[in-house]
Formats: structure tokens, sequence, C-alpha cells
């Protein structure tokens, strides 16, 4: 049994990759379903479950150093890519329906939250504020807003578990809704004057020089000293009352990030890699406390994930009727939110790969926004509460 740090931080990011090695090297239905990032959180619970390290003081003090510090380096380095230039190519519509698709989720969690609270616990307000930043933004928003509200590793048990299951069910359903898509074409008086014109304007919107040694160094070094400089100055903003030292190191990492952007620096490539492995280990770092033993709730919480979705996709396609947007965009929409980048990008091959610079950056506004929303939702149903 692993009782100090160094070797459960090797062992962390020894999960990570293999698991990645296997998803390329292997590439299977199960893969397309539950990615690796997915299969990282949960190996590294199933692995606490089956007793290989115990949480000693100095492994919860290795595991939470290098969590705590490598948040915002993340947050940096994928905060480089959202260059606000981009935001007004997609046109009001999309636009629209991209923000409203993020608002339907935030009512779905405030809904269902008043309703199954009671029968969840206490600590709903938090665990569904978390859970609504990684629905939609991702999973860099979901690990951002859980250390900023402080929300414990046992508590999120139940609700990672929803969030898991619920998410593979639901991109399962927008791809299998495709033949269907002229039926829904008509219910939503789906109108595609000017699409044409946006796929256009967006060809080679994020593209970004291949990196090389120098580059990924630059953006490891960087991004560290980011991440000081962001828990250094958050901590001072912290001491007068308003917010965690967490809070204010996230908006100062990520806001110096979208400065950036425009400049030469958001062009070089790096950023991607580095911030990737990153995301992998602290999603294993988040799963290493967490024993599946304690999902005896489960039933309930997969229920309320449900009627989440049920209540997101039932605003999405009034949403969508009111734009005249068609099936595929309000699918892109809502997984571009619920899932990440790639997820998005599945949905748009699987309808149509034009619009695959849609989903992408769809997907990234999703990560701009997520960790505010997720904070607005836990402070909407605690003041509900």
């Amino acid at each position: 049994m692993i009782t100090t740090g160094f070797p459960f931080i090797a062992v962390m990011a020894g999960l990570c990759g293999i698991l990645v090695w296997i998803e390329q090297q292997y590439p299977s239905r199960l893969f397309k379903w539950f990615p690796s990032i997915v299969l990282v959180m949960f190996g590294s619970m199933a692995l606490y479950t089956f007793g290989l390290w115990e949480m000693s003081s100095e492994v919860k003090t290795a595991r939470a150093s290098v969590r705590d510090n490598l948040i915002p380096a993340m947050l940096f380095l994928m905060s480089l890519k959202f260059d606000l230039s981009i935001i007004r190519k997609l046109g009001i519509r999309l636009i629209t329906m991209f923000l409203g698709s993020t608002i339907t989720i935030m009512l779905g969690f405030i809904i269902v939250q008043q309703i199954m609270g009671p029968l969840l616990g206490d600590e709903t307000p938090y665990t569904f504020g978390v859970m609504s930043a990684g629905w939609t933004g991702g999973t860099q928003n979901f690990v951002a807003v859980k250390e900023a509200l402080n929300v414990s590793d046992s508590a999120m048990a139940y609700t990672l578990l929803m969030g898991a299951l619920c998410y593979s069910v639901w991109l399962i359903i927008i791809i299998a809704m495709k033949p269907f898509k002229a039926k829904f074409s008509h219910f939503l008086r789906a109108d595609n004057s000017g699409l044409d014109k946006v796929l256009e304007q967006l060809q080679n919107v994020g593209s970004t020089e291949k990196p090389d040694f120098q580059a990924l160094m630059l953006m490891l070094g960087l991004s560290l000293i980011i991440a000081a400089l962001s828990h250094y100055f958050g901590g001072l903003i912290a001491a007068t009352g308003l917010f965690s030292a967490m809070v204010w190191a996230i908006i100062i990492s990520s806001l110096s990030g979208m400065i950036l952007a425009p400049t030469k620096l958001g062009k070089m490539g790096g950023g991607d890699e580095v911030s990737t492995i990153m995301l992998y280990i602290i999603v294993a770092l988040i799963g290493a406390e967490v024993n599946l033993s304690a999902i005896t709730k489960a039933p309930l919480y997969i229920l309320s994930g449900v009627m989440i979705l049920t209540i997101h996709g039932a605003l999405l396609l009034l949403l969508g009727r009111l734009l005249k947007l068609n099936l595929h965009i309000c699918g892109i929409a809502s997984i571009a939110n619920i899932g990440s980048a790639p997820s998005a990008a599945v949905v748009a091959a699987a309808y149509d790969k034009n619009l695959m610079p849609i989903a992408i950056i769809m997907a990234l506004i999703g990560s701009m926004v997520g960790s505010f929303v997720g904070l607005l939702v836990s402070e909407i149903l605690v003041w509900l509460g």
C-alpha cells in the first residue's frame, strides 16, 4: 500500500499514460462512449477502492499541492485559445443558440435541485454547481469550480456517476436522432440562410503553430509562473473577504490567458499538449479519494440527471424553433456544453463535417464561461435554500 507522496503522484501519472496509450493503440467502441479521460477518473476511484494507497497526511499534501497548482496553470493555457474576436464570427443566431443551451442547463440544475434536493442531501447546491460547470464548459471547469467551492471528493461521488453516465447516454441520443433530422427541421422551421458564410469565415480560426521543444518548455514554464502569481494575488484579494483565494486564482489565470490570446503567444503551439497532460493528472487526482462502494444513492442522482437533460432538451428545441435553426445546430450547441470539443466534433462529423468549426468554437466558448456558470448556479441554489 502506498503511503508517501511521490509514489502516489507517479501512479496517477502512470494511470493517465497507460489509458491514453491504450485508447490510441487499440481504438474501440468503448473509448467512443467512454473516452480515456472518463476512464482515468473511474480508474483512479477503482484503485483507491481496492486499497492501492492510503490517504495519509503525506499523500494528501502531495495530492492537494499538485492539484491546486496545476489547475490555474491549465486554465491559463486553455484560455490562450479564447480569442474573443472569433465569437462575433459565429453570427447572432448561433451565439444565441449556444448561450440559450447554457441557460437551459442552468435552469435544469436549479429546477431539479428544488425538487430532488431533500432526497439527495444538503451538499447538492455545491455538487450541482460543480457539475453544471462541467456540463457547460467541460472537465477543466468542473475541476476549477470543485476546488473553488471546496467540495469534498466523497460528496462528489454520486454526482460524478450521474454526470458520466448521463453524458454518455445523451451523446448517443443526439447522434441517434440523425435519421429524424428532416422531421425535426419541419418542427423547428429551419432556415439555413447565412450558415455558409459563417462556415467560410471560420475555416482558419484557431489555427496554431506546430509545437516544438522550445514551445513546449515555454508553455510549461510560463503556465507554472502564472499559477504561482495567481495564487499569490488571489490570496491578497481574498484577504478582503470577497470569495476564496482559489476562486481568485482561477479568475486571474483565466483572464491572463484571455488577455494574451490575441498575441503571438496565443498562436504558438504547445499549449494544448501541456494543458491536456495537466488536465488528465488533475482528473486522476480528483478520483483518488472517492470510494466506489459509497454510491448506494446513485439511482436518485441518475434520475436527477435524466430530469436535468429532459428539461434542457425540451427548452432547447423550443429555442431552436424560435431561432429557426436545424437539428444539427441544436445538437452541437447542446453537446458543446455538456461534453467537450471532441464530443462536439463527433456530433458535427455525424451530421455534416462542414459544421466542425462551429462545434469547436462553441466548445471553446463553453470552456470560457463554464467556471462562472458553475459558481453562479451554486450561489443561486444556496440562496434558494
